[in-house]
């Protein structure tokens, strides 16, 4: 009977408050208004608070975790140009204040990310969690000059080359075989191989002409973070993002991969595994470890004592050489991040396969240095020969 008279009571109270106003329906909160079938009257509410302030109106209801709401929060900046916006969150519970402290990697980052400002706010102030944007005037950055489809497209091409060709061609992952088959040899701790797939910042849906190229990276990013977490392994092993062709300066592209999106990951802790790649890669000019960056040399230098042993027709590479090779294993045709999945990085580690993890990093500076000395690296590294 208790069952009855809840049921009874919920839809007793689904009546009276459909129809209340504003002000009165803020006393539920939006969890409870979305439970009881009143999602239209919620959206309606916050669709009405944002018109008549004058804002651009995001509602978000599908944004139920926090790689979701990177996903709207990102998309709505790139969408938005310089339009004030306010993202509604409505299924988001902010249980750890994730969303004030996403506000303030924003905020330290506003002058690279057009000069926004952002803020959010919580029920009952408003009718659901709202992450609120506001840009100055003039811009305080240069807008996103987007690759025409043609060049998108040559780009792209350019990323399917680097992995048949370089990647697997001077066999510098063990786990990825083509753009068709990535995580091979994991099989018998359960990881599904899947294609690698790339995606490009040029085209990313109802991309403003007021965007700045940061913007864009981070919508990019945040988009690729919700599908590798959301998709299957059999249908995306590993997501390549080609980044906007403004980031050819390298120290441009890591200043905005550490300080931006590493630090978007409070977002999504532990859920995925980021790699940064480059044509003027560099590891010197980082002056730091931090995730996404290639491991420091004094680490492969240890390594590759270990690996000649194994290997007595291997020889010991200058530290010159060590370095300009480490470097090299971190070339792409363009400014890329690599997206990885936290599990197959895990079970790498500890799965018998043929190359040891630790022996990667010596052997590939080791096959840069012998494709160099033949003559044969740049073949490898020119993907612009089909």
């Amino acid at each position: 009977m208790a069952s009855i008279y809840s049921s009874s009571f919920l839809l007793a109270m689904s009546l009276m408050y459909v129809t209340l106003p504003l002000s009165q329906s803020l006393i539920l909160p939006p969890e409870q208004k979305l439970k009881m079938g009143m999602g239209e009257q919620l959206k309606d509410e916050c669709i009405d608070l944002a018109e008549d302030n004058d804002f651009r109106c995001i509602y978000a209801e599908e944004a139920t975790k926090g790689h979701h709401v990177g996903k709207a929060i990102f998309n709505g900046m790139a969408e938005a140009g310089r339009e004030q916006t306010k993202i509604f969150l409505p299924s988001y519970v902010n249980f750890g204040g994730e969303l004030e402290r996403l506000m303030g990697v924003i905020n330290t980052n506003s002058d690279i990310l057009g000069g926004v400002l952002a803020c959010v706010e919580h029920w009952p102030d408003v009718p659901a969690s709202c992450v609120e944007l506001v840009w100055p005037d003039p811009p305080a950055a240069d807008f996103y000059d987007v690759e025409d489809p043609a060049t998108a497209e040559s780009q792209i091409q350019d990323t399917e080359m680097y992995v048949d060709k370089t990647l697997s061609g001077l066999g510098l992952c063990p786990f990825t075989k083509s753009m068709r088959l990535s995580a091979l040899g994991l099989e018998q701790a359960g990881v599904q191989p899947g294609p690698v797939k790339i995606r490009h910042s040029a085209k990313i849906e109802n991309l403003s002409t007021e965007t700045a190229p940061a913007v864009a990276m981070a919508a990019l990013y945040w988009g690729g973070v919700s599908d590798i977490i959301d998709r299957p392994e059999e249908e995306v092993a590993t997501f390549l993002l080609v980044c906007p062709s403004i980031f050819t300066d390298f120290k441009t592209f890591f200043h905005a991969c550490d300080n931006l999106i590493e630090k978007t990951n409070l977002l999504a802790p532990g859920l995925v595994g980021r790699v940064w790649f480059h044509p003027e890669y560099k590891l010197a000019d980082v002056g730091y470890q931090s995730g996404g960056h290639a491991p420091p040399l004094e680490e492969v230098n240890n390594l590759m004592d270990s690996y000649l042993a194994e290997h007595p027709g291997a020889e010991k590479p200058s530290p010159e050489g060590l370095a300009r090779a480490h470097d090299k294993t971190r070339w792409t045709p363009h400014p890329t991040i690599n997206l990885l999945r936290p599990r197959q990085l895990n079970i790498a580690k500890e799965v018998d396969v043929k190359e040891k993890r630790a022996k990667v990093y010596p052997r590939n500076v080791v096959r840069i240095l012998e494709a160099e000395k033949k003559g044969e690296l740049e073949d490898f590294l020119d993907v612009s020969k089909k």
